[in-house]
């Protein structure tokens, strides 16, 4: 099993997540994926974005405040040896 590290964005409804890829594909950006939103970061059915480097979060943050939303929450996913780490992260918006 390879180790890797990225990130989840969460939003505050689905809808909003979607939209924001949407729009993300449309400028050109090919680093973020619509994921379904992991069990253990929020209950329901749910979409995030997933991205590999924190540096496209300012990305992130633009498009999200034109569409006047935040992340309402970001989390560090990372896997070594087999075993998976969920970590929250602070972040200012």
């Amino acid at each position: 099993m390879k180790d890797e590290k990225y990130y989840v964005a969460i939003f505050e409804s689905k809808n909003y997540a979607i939209q924001i890829q949407y729009i993300l594909e449309n400028l050109g950006y090919s680093c973020f994926q619509l994921i379904s939103t992991p069990c253990g970061l929020k209950a329901g059915c749910s979409y995030s974005i997933k991205f590999k480097d924190i540096n496209y979060l300012e990305i992130l943050k633009n498009e999200t405040s034109r569409l006047n939303t935040n992340i309402e929450s970001l989390h560090c996913i990372e896997r070594k040896n087999g075993k998976k780490t969920i970590k929250k992260l602070n972040y200012l918006i």
